[in-house]
C-alpha cells in the first residue's frame, strides 16, 4: 500500500500562509506596546490582551464553523479580517480606540489559525502527524526571527503608520494565496446544534489546560518585555524574539519526531518544566546575557511542549470534531495570553517586572507537577489513524 505523502501542494500553502499571518501577529510584539507607551500600564496590558479576550469568543464557533463549511473559507476570511485591522490601528493610539480594532484583529487571526491547523490535521499522515504539526510550529518560529525586529525598526526609522501598512499587506496576501487551499474538508455538512458540547471538545480539556500555563507565561512576555528591557537597560527587546526565534524553527520538527517516537508525554512535560525556569531567569534579569538566556530557554519549553500537546490533541480528536479541537485548544492561548496580559498588567501597576514574570513562571512549574503526580505518563504509543 502506497503511503500518503507528508509534502503535497496543499501542506505548503498553508504553510506559508501560516507563516505571513503569524509574521504580521508577531511584529506587534515590539509595535503596540510603545505605540502606547504614554498610556497607563493597565491599559497597555488591556490593549494589548484584548486580542486573545476576543479571541475567547469567537473560538469555539470558530472550530464549529471550519468543520461544518470548510476550512479554506475561514483561511480566507481570517487573514483578510487581520489585513484590515491592521490597517486600521495605523488612524490612532488612543487606547480606546484600539481597544476593539484589536479585537478584530484577534478574531481574524483565530479563524485563520483553527482552520489551518484543523487543514493540516486532515491532509497529513496520522503516523506523522507529530513532525508535521513541528513543521508548521516551525514557520511560526521562523517569522519570530525577523518580525519583530523588522518592524521595530519600521517604526523607529519610518513611524508607526507605515509599520502598520506593511503589517496589513503581508496578512492580505496570506488571504490571497488560501483561496489556493484545496485539501480539508470543504463543504457544508448537517451537524449538532449550537450547544456546549458541540462547541467544546471535552477530550482536549487535558492538553489545553496544560498548555494554558505556559501561554500565560507568553501573555506576560508580549505585554511587559519591552517595557522591562527599557526599564532595566537590557537593550532592544526584539532580539529575545529573534534568539527565541532561531532557536525554536529547528527545535519544532525534532520535537514533534521525538514525540511521534517516544510519546507526547516525553517532550510537553520537561517543556513545562524548562518554559517555567525560563519565566524565572527573567525574573531576575539585569544584564542583556540573562534576558537572551531567557529567551533560549522559554524556546525550549514552549517550543516543545506546544508541540506535543497540539499533536496530542490530534491524537485523541475524532476526525469529524477537528476543526473544535482545534478551537478548543486555541482557547489556551487566547486565555493567556488575554486574561494574562489583562491580570499581569494591574499586578504590574502595584508590583515590579520581576514580580510579574516569577508569578508567570510558577504555573507551568506547578502544572508539570501535577501532571506527574496525578497519572502515569503515557508510553510511546503509534498516533491514532482515524480521519
Amino acid at each position: 500500500m502506497r503511503r500518503k505523502p507528508l509534502w503535497t501542494v496543499d501542506f505548503l500553502i498553508v504553510l506559508t500562509c501560516t507563516h505571513l499571518v503569524f509574521a504580521s501577529f508577531f511584529s506587534t510584539f515590539t509595535t503596540v506596546p510603545l505605540y502606547l507607551e504614554d498610556a497607563a500600564k493597565w491599559q497597555i496590558g488591556l490593549v494589548v490582551g484584548s486580542m486573545g479576550l476576543a479571541g475567547m469568543l469567537i473560538r469555539p464557533l470558530s472550530g464549529l464553523w471550519a468543520d461544518r463549511y470548510g476550512r479554506r473559507l475561514f483561511m480566507v476570511m481570517g487573514a483578510g479580517t487581520t489585513s484590515l485591522s491592521l490597517a486600521a490601528q495605523a488612524l490612532s493610539d488612543d487606547p480606546y480606540l484600539l481597544l476593539p480594532l484589536r479585537m478584530v484583529n484577534g478574531m481574524g487571526m483565530v479563524l485563520f489559525v483553527t482552520a489551518a491547523f484543523a487543514t493540516v490535521a486532515d491532509i497529513v499522515p496520522a503516523d506523522r502527524r507529530g513532525i508535521a504539526f513541528g513543521y508548521l510550529a516551525m514557520v511560526n518560529g521562523l517569522s519570530q526571527i525577523y518580525a519583530p525586529w523588522l518592524a521595530l525598526t519600521i517604526a523607529r526609522t519610518w513611524g508607526f503608520t507605515p509599520y502598520f501598512l506593511t503589517a496589513a499587506v503581508v496578512a492580505g496576501l496570506a488571504s490571497f494565496l488560501s483561496v489556493r487551499v484545496g485539501g480539508g474538508r470543504s463543504g457544508a455538512r448537517a451537524t449538532e446544534g449550537f450547544t456546549a458540547a458541540a462547541l467544546v471538545s471535552r477530550s482536549t480539556l487535558l492538553p489545553a489546560s496544560l498548555f494554558l500555563t505556559l501561554a500565560l507565561a507568553f501573555g506576560a512576555v508580549q505585554a511587559f518585555l519591552p517595557l522591562m528591557a527599557e526599564d532595566r537597560g537590557l537593550g532592544n527587546p526584539g532580539l529575545f524574539f529573534v534568539l527565541y526565534g532561531l532557536v525554536a524553527v529547528p527545535l519544532r520538527p525534532m520535537a514533534g519526531a521525538i514525540a511521534d517516537r517516544r510519546g507526547r508525554a516525553a517532550v510537553f512535560v520537561p517543556g513545562l518544566v524548562v518554559g517555567g525556569l525560563a519565566m524565572l531567569l527573567l525574573a531576575g534579569a539585569s544584564m542583556q546575557g540573562m534576558m537572551l538566556g531567557a529567551a533560549v530557554l522559554f524556546a525550549l519549553g514552549l517550543g516543545g511542549a506546544h508541540t506535543a500537546l497540539l499533536t496530542w490533541t490530534v491524537d485523541r480528536a475524532g476526525s469529524e470534531r477537528r476543526g473544535v479541537a482545534m478551537s478548543t485548544f486555541g482557547l489556551a492561548w487566547d486565555t493567556g495570553s488575554g486574561v494574562g496580559a489583562l491580570t499581569f498588567g494591574l499586578m504590574a501597576g502595584l508590583a515590579s517586572y520581576g514580580v510579574v514574570f516569577a508569578m508567570a513562571g510558577a504555573f507551568p512549574l506547578a502544572a508539570s507537577m501535577l501532571f506527574l503526580a496525578g497519572s502515569r505518563v503515557p508510553r510511546p504509543r503509534v498516533p491514532d489513524t482515524g480521519g
